[in-house]
């Protein structure tokens, strides 16, 4: 839900337990699960991102002064 509120990617992860009750994972700034990695499973989970989809448009609204792009 975070990752759809702020239009953002969100990553959780987590230590490979046997009742664990979060999964390592990438959610996408449209709420979607890109990957995951089982639970229990020890493992590192790579994935490449699409930068231009993490808008930040929607918490921007509530904090623009958080979001303003920083001169290079």
């Amino acid at each position: 839900m975070r990752s759809m509120e702020n239009t953002i990617y969100f990553a959780s992860v987590n230590c490979s337990l046997r009742f664990q009750e979060s999964a390592t994972c990438l959610i996408t700034p449209s709420g979607q699960c890109q990957a995951y990695l089982p639970y229990g499973q020890e493992g590192v989970l790579v994935q490449a991102i699409n930068i231009e989809e993490a808008t930040g448009l929607i918490a921007a609204r509530y904090a623009p002064e958080r979001y303003q792009e920083f001169p290079l």
